[in-house]
């Protein structure tokens, strides 16, 4: 990496406020001073500079951006959205590597993370409990493992009270899950409002609970949850949308007649 550019990289970060003081309009070098919670010295020299960087262009009634200051500055706001929720999920990166959450990690820059801790060992089944506990429409998500039995226990009973259940999981968790929890797994294919497709290439699990979202960062080696990133936001639900309609086209879908008779 060339150090000369990364230094200049450094610099356009460091001057990025002011870029946004003049994202609606153009505006005076005082003005541009106040916003960015800096010296007029400060603004004065950095303005300078960049409008010979042809970031801002000069006009009589002050500064504004350019089209490759508007460009730069998206670009800077993505990066910084994105940094924010790559250190926001970083417990559940540490066992989710996956591009296509890698690449939306800034989604989740406002979730609620909760990892797994030996003081309070309860804290993420207990926080899901609650979760589910308050579904009322509907719940659908993917897993590669096989999760808590009390978050299991608890999906049974909103089932049976009418939430429509969709779940994709891989043949060999299913096949555990039917050995190990039998008679809750054959409860919940019994129900009209219960699908289960078999996905065998998700590399995210994530389950909505009408407007909630939550990743699962699972640690295969204990056979335990570690973290989990919980959140509301609209895109972000979207974003798991689109991820669990593209597994369940891909998907084989079971025949809970089949299986309940």
């Amino acid at each position: 990496m060339d150090q000369s550019a990364l230094d200049d990289d450094i610099q356009l970060l460091r001057r990025a406020p002011m870029l946004a003081a003049c994202r609606n309009d153009p505006v005076s070098r005082s003005t541009i001073a106040e916003r960015a919670d800096c010296s007029r010295t400060t603004a004065y020299r950095a303005t300078t500079e960049l409008v010979e960087e042809g970031l801002l262009g000069k006009a009589d009634d002050g500064y504004r951006l350019t089209g490759f200051g508007t460009t730069t500055l998206d670009r800077i706001e993505q990066f910084r959205a994105a940094l924010d929720g790559a250190r926001q999920l970083r417990p559940v990166l540490d066992y989710i590597d996956a591009p296509v959450l890698r690449a939306n990690v800034h989604l989740f820059a406002d979730a609620t993370v909760i990892e797994a801790d030996s003081e309070a060992p309860y804290a993420i089944e207990q926080h899901l409990e609650s979760i589910i506990a308050n579904t009322n429409e509907r719940i659908y998500g993917v897993s590669t493992s096989f999760g808590s039995p009390i978050t299991l226990t608890r999906t049974v009973d909103r089932v049976e009270a009418g939430v429509e259940f969709e779940w994709g999981l891989p043949r060999a968790v299913l096949d555990r899950l039917e050995n190990q929890h039998g008679d809750l797994h054959t409860t919940v294919r019994a129900h009209q409002n219960t699908t289960v497709h078999v996905v065998e290439d998700a590399v995210v699990d994530f389950s909505l609970y009408d407007d909630t979202l939550v990743l699962t960062g699972f640690d295969s080696d204990r056979g335990t949850l570690a973290a989990v990133a919980i959140t509301d936001r609209p895109d972000a639900r979207a974003w798991a949308d689109r991820l669990y309609r593209r597994y369940r086209r891909r998907a084989d879908t079971l025949d809970s007649t089949a299986q309940s008779g």
